[in-house]
């Protein structure tokens, strides 16, 4: 942060303040990372040592939240009335942006539909403790490490030869290449984890019945494989044809979602609501 706005030039006291996205269950009221599993936090203080850092107001906020909060202000989900964003990566979560207004439910923990349950007997065990969540089948690292044994269990296939080439695509850009390029038993897993999302999606409808669900990080990044077949099941899948009325698109921002959401964060904290009171 000292670096940035040395960086661009900006007097300090230009600076309202300092928005956050941190992964994991967040308590915005007081900036505590309460629980990050992945990362070994719990009861973090981001905004009491950061303000003490720099001397600025903080605010911190889950980071799939800050992505929606983003997607309503500045991307596609401007004039939503009810918009979730659904971000996967490394762990899946979601934001729920109703009327402008983040929702973060009574305890902070409002969309976290990665720890949903979707396979009751027999799943993975899952960071937080409980089994079968969709985390453990739509993360990025469940993806890599599937698509490593089937590269193992098939030498010949394309994903076993995209994982040895030396080039600066990533594991999970190696999966996606190797299912564009017709590697059948890799689509097949995709398609399969992509029809789980679809279910996990015609539940967020049947809960919330938003006008627009965003997906973001790999989710986005393969889209193409992954969105028809999620889109269908969800439509399937959703309450009395409520999926039907859903847009279901990408990011407007990439992977830069997660920094435009933080700066709209300290923007409705510091300035809109602020705005607004007066």
């Amino acid at each position: 942060i000292e670096k940035t706005t040395e960086m661009c030039g900006i007097d300090r006291e230009r600076v309202i303040g300092v928005g956050v996205g941190a992964s994991g269950l967040v308590n915005y009221e007081n900036g505590i990372n309460v629980l990050a599993p992945r990362l070994g936090w719990e009861n973090i203080p981001i905004q009491h040592l950061l303000e003490n850092q720099l001397n600025l107001p903080v605010c911190v906020d889950n980071n799939v939240r800050t992505m929606a909060l983003a997607e309503a202000f500045f991307g596609n989900g401007r004039g939503a009335g009810v918009l979730a964003f659904v971000y996967g990566r490394i762990g899946v979560g979601s934001g729920i942006v109703v009327n402008g207004q983040v929702f973060r439910g009574s305890g902070a923990g409002a969309g976290e539909i990665g720890h949903t349950t979707i396979i009751p007997q027999g799943g993975e065990i899952c960071t937080c403790g409980n089994t079968g969540c969709l985390e453990t089948l739509l993360s990025e690292p469940v993806w890599i490490r599937h698509a490593e044994d089937i590269a193992a269990a098939h030498t010949e296939s394309l994903i076993s030869r995209y994982f040895s080439l030396e080039d600066d695509r990533t594991p999970i850009e190696r999966v996606f290449s190797a299912a564009r390029d017709g590697d059948e038993l890799v689509l097949q897993f995709i398609e399969e984890r992509a029809c789980y999302l679809g279910i996990a999606l015609a539940n967020l409808v049947n809960v919330l019945n938003p006008e627009l669900i965003i997906l973001g990080g790999m989710l986005a990044q393969g889209s193409d494989l992954i969105l028809p077949i999620a889109e269908a099941k969800m439509r399937e899948a959703a309450f009395a044809g409520l999926g039907d009325k859903v847009h279901l698109e990408t990011t407007s921002f990439g992977w830069s979602a997660g920094v435009v959401g933080a700066a709209a964060l300290a923007l409705t904290t510091y300035l809109y609501q602020h705005a607004k009171d007066i």
